[in-house]
């Protein structure tokens, strides 16, 4: 029988798995380096390709028992290019799925205490068994006194206390056993950015303005289902909003895939080049589809806003891409700190090469079929061109969420199997005129 669930590891245990952890990795790559030095080429690929997987698979065993910001962490990392080597990004993919749960006892104390009232006088009926186990919290289904039917997201404890340690020694462990790519000083910045948006993410009452905001944003769009709220059942570590019923978009009917497919990149451009504010968290489970069509967006813990300049940079680089103007691009790609500051312009080839891959939606005349994209294999295969040119590229902090959201989106068009016009869905809001 399985052991029942317990509360996650707190204080000096969770510092102990965390440093376990990192000594065990940098002792794996400090030995495979040593060992390296009388292996072929062929051999230290093979060697190294193994060691990744074993490294990936520890990782996503110790954070995914950690939960907490450090399994937050690790889903981030999962969605991101050029953060980790492929074999670990690929072994931490896992954390996007449920997370075990949680003992009901630490739930109802945390929801008593939260919202300062027994159990009983809360709610006419909670599911003891959740209804969803993410990284920092688990949502039960319940039934309010007046009869509504809610969803309520409930904090584990210790969740809060713990971040920042444990994106310190998250960050070390990734330092020691040298599992990140790119500079000291950008990896600190993409840390910081992340803390903060965990920080927001971490205060449930943030969450529920982002939840009104987003509703204030898209209260015209009749494609769209928001949750509504139950403020009076909220706390900064309880969120209380009604039950919306919904099936996954990869289950959606076919005869809905395009229209919920176009719907998404409405909101997805609408959000980015109008609201300067994106929600930034593509975790398929925050998306469904109710029986009248129409998309449902569940979570708002993750948004991120955006400065006006920081959108009209993006509005510059997707015209002078389009355009094949790759002096526009070097620039602004600059702007948005993907250039390491100083360096020397990137060649036109460079820029020409990668056009026809990252743009092929957009320059798709009758739509873009996204069940036969195969754009992830193309950027797979070119990517060793990047990793060649660390002295001009860098991961840009400012705009790690920006594409956290346009990477998860397009997994999520490729698995509703949508056909999308994204040409003319963005074309509005960068001023595109057809030739």
């Amino acid at each position: 029988m399985a052991d029942k669930p317990s509360r996650p590891a707190r204080g000096s245990r969770r510092m102990l798995k965390l440093a376990g952890m990192t000594a065990s990795l940098a002792g794996r790559y400090a030995g495979n380096k040593l060992a390296s030095a009388v292996r072929s080429e062929e051999q230290r690929k093979a060697a190294r390709a193994r060691l990744n997987q074993q490294a990936g698979d520890h990782l996503a065993d110790t954070l995914g028992e950690l939960k907490g910001a450090v399994m937050k962490l690790g889903q981030f990392a999962s969605q991101v290019s050029d953060l980790l080597p492929e074999d670990i990004a690929n072994a931490l993919t896992r954390l996007q799925q449920q997370a075990p749960p949680m003992d009901f006892e630490l739930i109802r104390e945390q929801l008593e205490s939260g919202l300062g009232a027994p159990l009983d006088e809360l709610f006419a009926a909670l599911d003891q068994q959740p209804h969803a186990a993410a990284s920092i919290g688990q949502v039960h289904r319940g039934r309010l006194h007046d009869g509504r039917e809610v969803v309520v997201k409930v904090q584990y404890p210790g969740i809060a206390a713990s971040c920042d340690a444990d994106l310190r020694q998250l960050k070390r462990a990734l330092r020691m056993g040298r599992l990140v790519q790119v500079d000291k000083n950008v990896l600190d910045a993409m840390f910081s950015e992340i803390r903060e948006r965990l920080h927001e993410e971490l205060d449930y009452c943030k969450e529920a303005d982002n939840l009104r905001e987003f509703q204030h944003y898209f209260a015209d769009e009749a494609r769209l289902r928001l949750p509504q709220l139950i403020a009076s059942h909220c706390s900064r570590e309880v969120l209380t909003m009604e039950y919306l019923p919904g099936t996954p978009l990869r289950e959606a009917p076919k005869d809905q895939r395009a229209t919920l497919g176009r719907t998404l990149v409405d909101v997805m451009c609408r959000s980015l080049f109008e609201h300067h504010a994106i929600h930034a968290d593509p975790n398929p489970g925050n998306f469904a589809v109710d029986a009248d069509g129409h998309l449902l967006i569940y979570d708002f813990g993750c948004v991120k806003h955006l400065p006006k300049e920081t959108v009209e940079t993006y509005r510059t680089l997707i015209t002078a891409a389009l355009a094949c103007d790759w002096a526009t691009v070097d620039s602004a790609l600059g702007a948005l700190g993907a250039r390491v500051p100083g360096s020397a312009p990137l060649p036109d080839d460079f820029y020409a090469g990668w056009r026809p891959i990252v743009l092929k939606p957009l320059l798709a005349e009758n739509g873009f079929d996204f069940a036969q994209s195969r754009i992830h294999k193309a950027v797979m295969a070119k990517s060793p061109e990047v990793l060649k040119l660390t002295r001009q590229l860098q991961p840009p902090s400012q705009t790690v969420f920006v594409d956290r959201m346009i990477n998860g989106h397009y997994w999520t068009l490729v698995n509703l199997g949508a056909v999308v016009d994204l040409r003319a869905a963005i074309a509005p809001w960068i001023g595109l005129q057809d030739q």
